[in-house]
Protein backbone atom coordinates (compact mmCIF):
# COMPACT_ATOMS: atom_id res chain seq x y z
CA UNK A 1 0.00 0.00 0.00
CA UNK A 2 0.95 3.48 -0.54
CA UNK A 3 0.34 6.91 1.20
CA UNK A 4 1.21 10.47 1.02
CA UNK A 5 1.79 12.98 4.13
CA UNK A 6 -0.95 15.12 4.25
CA UNK A 7 0.03 19.13 6.14
CA UNK A 8 -4.13 19.46 6.76
CA UNK A 9 -3.60 21.65 9.93
CA UNK A 10 -1.00 23.89 8.09
CA UNK A 11 -3.49 24.81 5.06
CA UNK A 12 -6.03 24.87 7.27
CA UNK A 13 -4.13 27.35 9.22
CA UNK A 14 -2.95 29.28 6.53
CA UNK A 15 -6.76 29.13 4.90
CA UNK A 16 -8.66 30.94 8.05
CA UNK A 17 -5.27 33.31 8.30
CA UNK A 18 -5.97 34.21 4.37
CA UNK A 19 -10.10 34.44 5.02
CA UNK A 20 -9.15 37.15 8.10
CA UNK A 21 -6.69 39.26 6.04
CA UNK A 22 -9.20 39.64 3.20
CA UNK A 23 -12.02 40.75 5.51
CA UNK A 24 -9.77 43.39 7.23
CA UNK A 25 -8.05 44.60 4.05
CA UNK A 26 -4.49 43.79 5.06
CA UNK A 27 -4.16 42.18 1.93
CA UNK A 28 -5.85 44.57 -1.17
CA UNK A 29 -5.11 45.57 -4.33
CA UNK A 30 -5.80 43.37 -7.78
CA UNK A 31 -2.50 42.19 -8.31
CA UNK A 32 -1.56 41.46 -4.52
CA UNK A 33 -4.49 39.93 -4.36
CA UNK A 34 -4.35 37.63 -7.34
CA UNK A 35 -0.81 36.39 -6.25
CA UNK A 36 -1.55 35.88 -2.85
CA UNK A 37 -4.82 33.69 -4.27
CA UNK A 38 -3.04 31.38 -6.52
CA UNK A 39 0.05 30.63 -4.30
CA UNK A 40 -3.06 29.86 -1.77
CA UNK A 41 -3.85 27.46 -4.11
CA UNK A 42 -0.74 25.77 -4.83
CA UNK A 43 -0.14 24.91 -1.26
CA UNK A 44 -3.85 23.86 -0.76
CA UNK A 45 -3.29 21.31 -3.88
CA UNK A 46 0.04 20.10 -2.39
CA UNK A 47 -1.35 19.44 0.42
CA UNK A 48 -4.19 17.21 -0.37
CA UNK A 49 -4.23 13.56 -1.54
CA UNK A 50 -6.90 13.33 -4.65
CA UNK A 51 -7.97 11.09 -6.69
CA UNK A 52 -10.53 12.76 -9.04
CA UNK A 53 -10.84 16.22 -10.94
CA UNK A 54 -14.51 15.96 -9.75
CA UNK A 55 -13.27 16.36 -6.49
CA UNK A 56 -10.51 18.81 -6.97
CA UNK A 57 -12.87 21.25 -8.92
CA UNK A 58 -15.88 20.65 -6.36
CA UNK A 59 -13.14 21.78 -3.44
CA UNK A 60 -11.65 24.38 -5.13
CA UNK A 61 -15.28 26.36 -5.56
CA UNK A 62 -16.08 25.62 -1.79
CA UNK A 63 -12.70 27.42 -0.93
CA UNK A 64 -13.12 29.79 -3.95
CA UNK A 65 -16.60 30.85 -2.47
CA UNK A 66 -15.55 31.44 1.16
CA UNK A 67 -12.62 34.11 -0.15
CA UNK A 68 -15.32 35.36 -2.52
CA UNK A 69 -17.57 35.88 0.49
CA UNK A 70 -14.48 37.44 2.27
CA UNK A 71 -14.29 40.22 0.44
CA UNK A 72 -16.62 40.65 -2.81
CA UNK A 73 -14.86 43.71 -3.91
CA UNK A 74 -11.52 42.15 -4.70
CA UNK A 75 -12.42 40.74 -7.89
CA UNK A 76 -8.95 39.12 -9.19
CA UNK A 77 -9.25 36.87 -6.14
CA UNK A 78 -12.52 35.08 -7.99
CA UNK A 79 -11.14 35.48 -11.21
CA UNK A 80 -7.83 33.69 -10.31
CA UNK A 81 -9.82 30.77 -8.90
CA UNK A 82 -11.91 30.70 -11.92
CA UNK A 83 -8.88 30.77 -14.29
CA UNK A 84 -7.63 27.70 -12.32
CA UNK A 85 -10.48 25.57 -12.44
CA UNK A 86 -10.98 26.00 -16.41
CA UNK A 87 -7.18 24.85 -16.13
CA UNK A 88 -8.14 21.62 -14.22
CA UNK A 89 -10.82 21.14 -17.05
CA UNK A 90 -8.71 21.61 -19.91
CA UNK A 91 -5.80 19.04 -18.69
CA UNK A 92 -8.43 16.64 -17.77
CA UNK A 93 -9.93 16.85 -21.65
CA UNK A 94 -6.41 16.36 -22.67
CA UNK A 95 -6.18 13.02 -20.48
CA UNK A 96 -9.65 11.76 -21.18
CA UNK A 97 -10.07 8.78 -23.38
CA UNK A 98 -10.65 10.09 -27.10
CA UNK A 99 -13.70 8.49 -27.02
CA UNK A 100 -15.13 10.37 -24.10
CA UNK A 101 -16.46 13.61 -25.70
CA UNK A 102 -19.03 14.09 -22.18
CA UNK A 103 -16.60 16.70 -20.10
CA UNK A 104 -18.63 18.22 -17.85
CA UNK A 105 -16.57 17.07 -14.80
CA UNK A 106 -19.33 18.58 -12.09
CA UNK A 107 -22.41 16.41 -13.83
CA UNK A 108 -21.15 14.10 -15.82
CA UNK A 109 -17.63 12.88 -15.82
CA UNK A 110 -17.17 9.55 -14.15
CA UNK A 111 -14.24 10.22 -11.91
CA UNK A 112 -13.11 6.31 -12.60
CA UNK A 113 -13.34 6.82 -16.29
CA UNK A 114 -10.72 9.53 -16.47
CA UNK A 115 -7.06 8.28 -18.03
CA UNK A 116 -5.13 9.11 -14.65
CA UNK A 117 -8.38 8.73 -12.48
CA UNK A 118 -7.24 11.55 -9.96
CA UNK A 119 -7.76 14.48 -7.51
CA UNK A 120 -10.69 13.70 -5.13
CA UNK A 121 -9.79 14.50 -1.54
CA UNK A 122 -9.60 11.42 0.93
CA UNK A 123 -9.69 13.29 4.13
CA UNK A 124 -12.21 16.65 5.28
CA UNK A 125 -10.52 19.80 6.17
CA UNK A 126 -10.83 20.72 10.03
CA UNK A 127 -10.28 24.15 10.81
CA UNK A 128 -7.36 25.72 12.65
CA UNK A 129 -8.27 26.94 15.98
CA UNK A 130 -6.51 30.58 15.53
CA UNK A 131 -9.75 31.67 13.72
CA UNK A 132 -12.68 33.16 14.53
CA UNK A 133 -15.67 31.25 14.66
CA UNK A 134 -17.14 32.25 11.64
CA UNK A 135 -13.67 30.80 10.12
CA UNK A 136 -14.16 27.66 12.24
CA UNK A 137 -17.78 27.30 10.87
CA UNK A 138 -16.80 27.71 7.28
CA UNK A 139 -13.89 25.60 7.05
CA UNK A 140 -15.29 22.81 9.23
CA UNK A 141 -18.26 22.33 6.04
CA UNK A 142 -15.23 22.88 3.67
CA UNK A 143 -14.59 19.20 2.54
CA UNK A 144 -17.74 17.57 3.87
CA UNK A 145 -18.05 13.91 2.29
CA UNK A 146 -21.02 12.87 0.73
CA UNK A 147 -20.61 9.24 2.41
CA UNK A 148 -18.20 7.38 4.26
CA UNK A 149 -17.09 5.19 1.20
CA UNK A 150 -13.53 5.16 0.00
CA UNK A 151 -12.49 7.31 -2.77
CA UNK A 152 -11.96 5.73 -5.93
CA UNK A 153 -7.77 4.65 -5.71
CA UNK A 154 -7.44 4.68 -2.29
CA UNK A 155 -8.36 1.98 0.49
CA UNK A 156 -10.93 2.32 3.19
CA UNK A 157 -7.78 3.66 5.15
CA UNK A 158 -6.62 6.23 2.72
CA UNK A 159 -3.96 4.22 0.79
CA UNK A 160 -3.56 4.44 -2.28
CA UNK A 161 -4.50 1.22 -3.97
CA UNK A 162 -1.35 0.70 -6.44
CA UNK A 163 2.11 2.63 -6.92
CA UNK A 164 0.58 3.15 -11.05
CA UNK A 165 -2.45 5.26 -8.58
CA UNK A 166 -0.10 6.70 -6.83
CA UNK A 167 2.44 7.90 -9.85
CA UNK A 168 -0.80 9.02 -11.87
CA UNK A 169 -2.04 11.25 -9.13
CA UNK A 170 1.01 12.96 -8.58
CA UNK A 171 1.14 13.49 -12.85
CA UNK A 172 -1.71 15.21 -12.82
CA UNK A 173 -1.55 17.15 -9.64
CA UNK A 174 2.01 18.27 -10.73
CA UNK A 175 0.55 19.55 -14.11
CA UNK A 176 -2.40 21.60 -12.23
CA UNK A 177 0.72 22.90 -10.19
CA UNK A 178 2.67 23.96 -13.26
CA UNK A 179 -0.28 25.33 -14.46
CA UNK A 180 -1.24 27.80 -11.34
CA UNK A 181 2.77 29.07 -11.60
CA UNK A 182 2.26 29.82 -15.37
CA UNK A 183 -0.68 32.00 -14.29
CA UNK A 184 1.33 33.73 -11.51
CA UNK A 185 4.38 34.17 -14.14
CA UNK A 186 1.76 36.26 -16.20
CA UNK A 187 0.45 38.06 -13.19
CA UNK A 188 4.04 39.20 -12.34
CA UNK A 189 5.27 40.38 -15.40
CA UNK A 190 3.66 43.15 -16.68
CA UNK A 191 5.48 43.70 -20.16
CA UNK A 192 3.18 42.47 -22.86
CA UNK A 193 0.44 44.68 -21.41
CA UNK A 194 2.72 47.54 -21.30
CA UNK A 195 4.49 47.24 -24.69
CA UNK A 196 0.69 47.10 -25.66
CA UNK A 197 -0.03 50.25 -24.30
CA UNK A 198 2.79 52.31 -25.21
CA UNK A 199 1.94 51.16 -29.14
CA UNK A 200 -0.89 53.03 -28.94
CA UNK A 201 0.95 56.29 -27.77
CA UNK A 202 2.86 58.44 -29.69
CA UNK A 203 4.79 61.49 -29.01
CA UNK A 204 3.54 65.02 -28.37
CA UNK A 205 0.45 62.80 -27.13
CA UNK A 206 -1.35 64.72 -23.72
CA UNK A 207 -2.42 61.99 -21.92
CA UNK A 208 -4.98 62.91 -19.17
CA UNK A 209 -5.27 60.13 -16.28
CA UNK A 210 -7.49 59.95 -13.44
CA UNK A 211 -6.12 56.99 -12.05
CA UNK A 212 -3.15 58.24 -9.14
CA UNK A 213 -3.42 55.23 -6.76
CA UNK A 214 -2.73 52.50 -9.89
CA UNK A 215 0.61 51.45 -9.49
CA UNK A 216 0.42 49.62 -12.50
CA UNK A 217 -0.76 53.37 -14.28
CA UNK A 218 2.82 54.66 -13.04
CA UNK A 219 4.59 51.78 -13.96
CA UNK A 220 3.37 51.94 -17.28
CA UNK A 221 3.29 55.66 -17.63
CA UNK A 222 7.00 55.07 -16.89
CA UNK A 223 7.88 52.47 -18.73
CA UNK A 224 6.42 54.74 -21.92
CA UNK A 225 8.75 57.66 -21.17
CA UNK A 226 11.28 55.88 -21.87
CA UNK A 227 10.34 55.18 -25.87
CA UNK A 228 7.95 58.13 -26.11
CA UNK A 229 7.87 61.71 -25.27
CA UNK A 230 4.47 63.02 -24.20
CA UNK A 231 2.78 65.55 -21.14
CA UNK A 232 0.43 64.05 -18.72
CA UNK A 233 -2.18 65.49 -16.75
CA UNK A 234 -3.19 64.00 -13.03
CA UNK A 235 -6.57 64.52 -11.60
CA UNK A 236 -6.06 64.98 -7.75
CA UNK A 237 -8.71 61.87 -7.35
CA UNK A 238 -10.54 64.09 -3.95
CA UNK A 239 -11.28 62.86 -1.71
CA UNK A 240 -9.57 59.33 -1.35
CA UNK A 241 -6.47 59.68 -3.44
CA UNK A 242 -5.12 63.22 -3.08
CA UNK A 243 -1.82 62.52 -1.59
CA UNK A 244 -1.01 59.71 -4.03
CA UNK A 245 -1.88 62.03 -6.77
CA UNK A 246 0.70 64.50 -5.74
CA UNK A 247 3.18 61.48 -5.24
CA UNK A 248 3.09 60.22 -8.81
CA UNK A 249 3.37 63.58 -9.99
CA UNK A 250 6.60 63.78 -8.47
CA UNK A 251 7.87 60.25 -9.36
CA UNK A 252 6.82 61.15 -13.11
CA UNK A 253 8.74 64.53 -12.67
CA UNK A 254 11.27 62.66 -11.62
CA UNK A 255 12.26 60.66 -14.38
CA UNK A 256 11.62 63.33 -16.80
CA UNK A 257 8.02 63.46 -17.64
CA UNK A 258 6.43 66.44 -18.06
CA UNK A 259 3.17 66.30 -16.04
CA UNK A 260 0.93 68.39 -13.75
CA UNK A 261 -1.94 67.66 -10.90
CA UNK A 262 -5.31 69.22 -11.88
CA UNK A 263 -8.55 69.27 -9.32
CA UNK A 264 -11.48 67.03 -10.67
CA UNK A 265 -13.35 69.91 -11.65
CA UNK A 266 -11.32 70.99 -13.88
CA UNK A 267 -11.24 67.98 -16.15
CA UNK A 268 -14.01 69.60 -18.72
CA UNK A 269 -12.24 72.50 -18.97
CA UNK A 270 -9.00 70.81 -20.11
CA UNK A 271 -10.60 67.98 -22.01
CA UNK A 272 -10.04 70.29 -25.79
CA UNK A 273 -6.54 69.91 -25.32
CA UNK A 274 -6.26 66.28 -24.38
CA UNK A 275 -5.27 63.65 -27.20
CA UNK A 276 -5.97 60.59 -24.97
CA UNK A 277 -7.11 59.46 -21.68
CA UNK A 278 -5.78 56.68 -20.45
CA UNK A 279 -7.49 54.33 -17.54
CA UNK A 280 -6.54 51.70 -15.39
CA UNK A 281 -9.15 49.17 -14.49
CA UNK A 282 -9.57 46.71 -11.17
CA UNK A 283 -11.37 44.88 -12.99
CA UNK A 284 -13.11 44.65 -16.58
CA UNK A 285 -16.42 42.99 -16.02
CA UNK A 286 -18.13 40.51 -19.14
CA UNK A 287 -19.92 43.25 -21.28
CA UNK A 288 -16.55 45.31 -21.47
CA UNK A 289 -17.29 47.70 -18.76
CA UNK A 290 -14.63 47.95 -15.84
CA UNK A 291 -14.24 48.64 -12.27
CA UNK A 292 -12.21 51.68 -11.93
CA UNK A 293 -11.19 54.19 -9.04
CA UNK A 294 -13.73 57.02 -8.54
CA UNK A 295 -13.71 60.40 -10.39
CA UNK A 296 -12.90 58.21 -13.18
CA UNK A 297 -16.41 58.08 -14.87
CA UNK A 298 -16.52 61.92 -14.87
CA UNK A 299 -13.67 61.80 -16.87
CA UNK A 300 -14.22 59.25 -19.52
CA UNK A 301 -17.65 61.50 -19.42
CA UNK A 302 -16.23 64.08 -20.50
CA UNK A 303 -13.92 62.25 -23.34
CA UNK A 304 -17.11 61.14 -24.87
CA UNK A 305 -18.26 64.68 -24.88
CA UNK A 306 -15.10 65.78 -26.92
CA UNK A 307 -14.73 62.55 -28.95
CA UNK A 308 -11.40 61.66 -26.98
CA UNK A 309 -10.16 58.02 -27.55
CA UNK A 310 -10.29 55.98 -23.57
CA UNK A 311 -7.93 53.68 -23.24
CA UNK A 312 -8.12 51.09 -20.94
CA UNK A 313 -5.30 49.60 -19.19
CA UNK A 314 -5.58 45.45 -17.06
CA UNK A 315 -3.93 42.60 -17.20
CA UNK A 316 -5.90 39.64 -18.54
CA UNK A 317 -6.29 38.24 -14.54
CA UNK A 318 -8.30 41.42 -13.99
CA UNK A 319 -10.42 40.24 -16.74
CA UNK A 320 -14.58 39.14 -15.26
CA UNK A 321 -16.86 36.73 -15.80
CA UNK A 322 -19.46 38.65 -13.94
CA UNK A 323 -21.97 40.80 -15.65
CA UNK A 324 -22.88 43.66 -13.94
CA UNK A 325 -26.38 43.54 -13.53
CA UNK A 326 -26.83 45.00 -9.99
CA UNK A 327 -23.82 48.05 -10.75
CA UNK A 328 -24.18 48.80 -6.79
CA UNK A 329 -23.45 45.55 -5.46
CA UNK A 330 -20.01 46.05 -6.98
CA UNK A 331 -18.81 49.70 -5.57
CA UNK A 332 -17.66 49.75 -2.01
CA UNK A 333 -18.41 52.56 -0.12
CA UNK A 334 -15.91 54.42 1.99
CA UNK A 335 -15.34 56.74 4.94
CA UNK A 336 -17.82 59.90 4.25
CA UNK A 337 -15.82 61.84 6.74
CA UNK A 338 -12.99 62.43 3.99
CA UNK A 339 -16.22 64.50 2.67
CA UNK A 340 -17.40 66.75 5.11
CA UNK A 341 -16.06 66.26 8.87
CA UNK A 342 -17.79 64.78 11.54
CA UNK A 343 -16.59 67.77 13.70
CA UNK A 344 -19.54 69.92 11.37
CA UNK A 345 -22.28 67.95 13.39
CA UNK A 346 -24.85 70.98 11.73
CA UNK A 347 -24.11 69.93 8.46
CA UNK A 348 -23.65 66.47 9.07
CA UNK A 349 -27.35 66.14 9.91
CA UNK A 350 -29.01 67.93 7.10
CA UNK A 351 -26.52 66.36 4.22
CA UNK A 352 -26.86 62.34 3.34
CA UNK A 353 -22.90 61.90 2.51
CA UNK A 354 -21.56 59.03 -0.12
CA UNK A 355 -18.26 58.60 -0.80
CA UNK A 356 -17.92 55.67 -3.15
CA UNK A 357 -14.14 54.20 -3.50
CA UNK A 358 -14.97 52.92 -7.52
CA UNK A 359 -16.62 53.72 -10.51
CA UNK A 360 -18.19 51.36 -12.85
CA UNK A 361 -17.34 52.43 -16.43
CA UNK A 362 -19.89 51.61 -18.92
CA UNK A 363 -18.28 49.97 -21.81
CA UNK A 364 -19.95 52.74 -24.14
CA UNK A 365 -17.24 55.21 -22.65
CA UNK A 366 -14.05 52.81 -23.39
CA UNK A 367 -12.64 52.88 -26.83
CA UNK A 368 -10.12 50.34 -26.26
CA UNK A 369 -8.98 47.50 -23.84
CA UNK A 370 -5.63 47.01 -23.43
CA UNK A 371 -4.62 43.48 -21.88
CA UNK A 372 -1.70 41.17 -22.15
CA UNK A 373 -3.50 39.64 -25.43
CA UNK A 374 -3.47 43.34 -26.93
CA UNK A 375 -5.93 45.77 -27.50
CA UNK A 376 -9.34 44.94 -27.50
CA UNK A 377 -12.86 47.31 -28.43
CA UNK A 378 -15.50 46.64 -24.93
CA UNK A 379 -17.47 44.53 -27.94
CA UNK A 380 -14.75 42.00 -27.88
CA UNK A 381 -14.04 41.14 -24.54
CA UNK A 382 -16.46 38.11 -23.70
CA UNK A 383 -14.29 36.58 -26.06
CA UNK A 384 -11.24 36.99 -24.17
CA UNK A 385 -13.41 35.97 -21.17
CA UNK A 386 -14.71 32.50 -23.07
CA UNK A 387 -10.79 31.83 -23.56
CA UNK A 388 -10.06 32.33 -19.99
CA UNK A 389 -13.08 30.49 -18.21
CA UNK A 390 -15.24 27.85 -18.25
CA UNK A 391 -19.42 28.47 -18.49
CA UNK A 392 -19.58 25.83 -15.92
CA UNK A 393 -17.54 28.48 -13.12
CA UNK A 394 -19.34 31.54 -14.15
CA UNK A 395 -20.42 32.48 -10.23
CA UNK A 396 -18.38 30.71 -7.29
CA UNK A 397 -20.84 32.24 -4.29
CA UNK A 398 -23.95 33.64 -3.76
CA UNK A 399 -22.73 37.46 -3.33
CA UNK A 400 -21.25 36.81 -6.87
CA UNK A 401 -25.11 35.21 -8.13
CA UNK A 402 -26.59 38.75 -6.06
CA UNK A 403 -24.42 40.96 -8.14
CA UNK A 404 -24.84 39.61 -11.61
Amino acid sequence: MYCTMSSKGDINTQISLFLTQLKRRQISGAKEVALATANLLIRFISSRRWVSTTAMIEQIRILGAKLVDAQPYELTCGNVIKRVLKNIRTINEAFAPKGNKDTDLEEDLNPSSSMLGLLSVSDSMNTSGDGDSSNNSSMANLTKHKSNEAEPGLTPSGYYVSEEVRAKARDLRNAVIDEIQSLIDEIQNDDPLFKAGIDMITDSDLLLTPCPSSKTMVDFLLKAAAKRNFTVIVTESYPNNVEKAKKMVQQLKNAGVKSTLIPDAAVFAVMAKVSKVVISARAVLANGGCIASSGVAMACHAAKQFTKPVLSIAGSYKLSPIYPFDVESLIEVGNSSKVIDFSDAELMDKLEVINPLYDYISPELIDIVISSDGGASPNFVYRLILDNYSEHDQHLSSVEIGAA
